[in-house]
């Protein structure tokens, strides 16, 4: 019959130090899995329109309202101006002398 193989314990500094390095690569992969999903997150949300087409919702859209506004009021100005150009003037009779 064969001797039966004797197992040495594991030294425990050994043991310990295994566990730091596993516990080290552990740390480093969840840091690299928490900073993937934010910078996945936050260019998905730079990518989104949440206004719904208002332009309302507060993701610089404000500027862009009040520029659309003032669009809209200085081709109404134009279009008043061009009104006035395009009137005919009135004719005015002169009363003749009898």
């Amino acid at each position: 019959m064969s001797e039966p193989v004797s197992q040495s314990e594991p030294d425990a500094a050994d043991v310990l130090k295994a566990q730091k390095r596993r516990n080290v690569w552990l740390a480093w992969a969840l840091v690299a899995f928490v900073v993937i999903v934010g910078v996945t997150t936050a260019v998905r949300i730079q990518q989104t329109d949440f206004s719904g087409g208002d332009k309302l919702y507060f993701s610089g859209y404000l500027d862009e309202a009040a520029k659309d506004q003032r669009d809209r009021e200085a081709v109404e100005r134009a279009r008043a101006a061009q009104a006035e150009v395009d009137a005919p003037e009135p004719v005015v009779e002169e009363a003749e002398d009898e």
